[in-house]
């Protein structure tokens, strides 16, 4: 059974727009990567019809796993591959992570909402649920991951507060 998550944060921005372009711009995908200690960031896929932009990146985590799961990883770091769909009507991005670990067998999906609730303000809600399919130890494998969610959400938020104020006109 999935597990769920949901953060909410409001940013200072002067709209929904101004947010959803930046998940897709590389130098807010450059400042979030170097906070979240990720490299290799790779565009594998690249859309935008002007009603749905859809990009996804392979990525890869600067740190190396623990020793005793670099065998089932190649070359030890954790892959992953992060497919966003921006819905441009809807003020909404679809996030799909998935990791190059057990086949598939672990898969982050969640929603960027977003909604204008005042002058310069932008709430977000963030949320999805990670499946993990594993016998015997899906719940806790997936527990863990929402736990290092929680842990990265506010330095996240502020990265990407930082960025905005420090690129809107």
């Amino acid at each position: 059974m999935p597990t769920e998550f949901s953060y909410e944060h409001t940013f200072r921005a002067p709209s929904t727009t101004t947010i959803l372009a930046a998940y897709f711009n590389p130098d807010h995908l450059a400042a979030q990567d170097k906070v979240a200690e990720l490299v290799d960031r790779t565009v594998t896929e690249d859309h935008d019809d002007g009603n749905i932009r859809k990009t996804t990146w392979r990525v890869t985590a600067a740190k190396p796993l623990p020793v005793f799961v670099r065998p089932f990883v190649k070359g030890g770091h954790l892959s992953y591959f992060e497919a966003m769909t921006w819905r441009k009507k809807d003020d909404a991005c679809d996030l799909v992570v998935t990791p190059d670990i057990l086949n598939g067998r672990v898969q982050i999906s969640a929603v960027y909402q977003l909604k204008k609730i005042g002058e310069n303000q932008i709430h977000r809600k963030y949320s999805g649920k990670v499946t993990v399919n594993i016998t015997l130890l899906s719940g806790k494998i997936e527990r863990g991951i929402v736990s290092e969610f929680e842990k990265s959400m506010a330095m996240m938020s502020d990265c990407t507060q930082k960025w905005l104020d420090a690129n809107q006109p």
